[in-house]
């Protein structure tokens, strides 16, 4: 699986999240059909993956967390939320 940064392709939505949330930083990456939204906040991080024909793989959700999360990470303190083609992930900062 390869991850491709398509921030470029989105800035009506990576403009709509600075100006609404607390983001710092929004990029958008495509995994094939499943678009990835990472945004990087002072508190928490959040990825939210979407896939509008298709449930999402635990394979996809692995491969998006070790290529956008640097820093090792402890999976139990990730608040994972999962229904047919979204999930989302919150990773809080220490």
């Amino acid at each position: 699986m390869k991850l491709i940064d398509v921030t470029n392709s989105h800035s009506s939505l990576v403009r709509s999240q600075l100006d609404n949330t607390d983001a710092q930083q929004v990029r958008v990456y495509s995994l094939g059909n499943t678009t990835v939204i990472y945004t990087i906040s002072p508190k928490h991080d959040e990825i939210a993956l979407i896939n509008k024909q298709r449930s999402i793989t635990p394979e996809e959700i692995n491969t998006v967390m070790e290529h956008l999360t640097a820093h090792p990470l402890d999976r139990d303190a990730c608040e994972l939320i999962e229904t047919d083609k979204l999930v989302e992930i919150s990773i809080p900062k220490k």
